[in-house]
Order: C-alpha cells, then structure tokens, then sequence
C-alpha cells in the first residue's frame, strides 16, 4: 500500500486546479490559462504551448503597474488587466484574493472569444477548492 505524504497530496491538488483550468480553456478555446501565486511563482497551468514562467513573471508584473496606477490615479481596487496584440489576441489576469492569499489567473484568448463569464466561474471553483488544500498553510 502507498503512503500519501505532502508531497503526494499537493500533486492532487495541483491537479484538481489543473482541471479547472483544462475545463475552462476548452469551454472557451482559450490558447493558455496559468494560476499565478503572490510571489509570482505558477501554480497551476493548462494547455500552454506558451512559456508558463513567462505568463507568470508578466502577470505580476502587470500586478505592480496596476497598484501603481491605482495610487495615482486615485482608483479603488482593480481586477483585471488586458495586454491585446494587433490580431486581438490578448493577455487577460484576473485579480483575486482567496483569504490573505493574493493570486492571479492568467489567460491567452483569441480574438473575439469572450472569457469574463468564463474566468470568473474558474475564479469561483479554484475558491471552492482551495480551503482544502494540503499545501495552503494554517
């Protein structure tokens, strides 16, 4: 019989995210979806034949220019930033806490695909998941 240890539990859980993601990539066509932690370091990660670390390392830092421009500009909390390339292909990070945990999920969607309704209902499972994870400190 095997013994589950950490190591063993938190490749399930990163598993249970990666099929959030997987389910919402093929619902919506998207090209990528990446599930970003505070320190900028992915996750989780689903059909990416984009550099996941890359993803990751824009999304945060993307993350530093929205708090920025949210001092200067006086603006209450934001949630999400586009990066959109001349064929409309874009970069989507959603903005979101999960108790103190700051995390951000990323996405590469086509032009004309719509991802909101889908990216939220994703944002809502990885909330539902998350307070069971193993590797989620006390």
């Amino acid at each position: 019989m095997r013994e589950e240890g950490p190591e063993t539990s938190a490749l399930a859980d990163q598993s249970r995210l990666a099929r959030i993601l997987k389910e919402m990539n093929d619902e919506g066509s998207f090209s990528a979806s990446v599930l970003v932690g505070a320190d900028g370091m992915p996750l989780s990660a689903a059909s990416c034949r984009f550099d996941v670390e890359a993803i990751a390392a824009t999304a945060l830092l993307l993350k530093g220019g929205v708090q920025q421009s949210r001092k200067l500009l006086g603006l209450d909390e934001l949630d999400e930033v586009s990066l959109v390339q001349g064929d409309g292909m874009r970069l989507v990070c959603r903005y979101f806490a999960i108790g103190d945990e700051e995390l951000i999920l990323a996405v590469i969607v086509s032009s004309r695909r719509s991802y909101r309704r889908l990216t939220s209902r994703a944002i809502k499972k990885i909330r539902a998941e998350w307070e069971g994870f193993s590797w989620v400190g006390p």
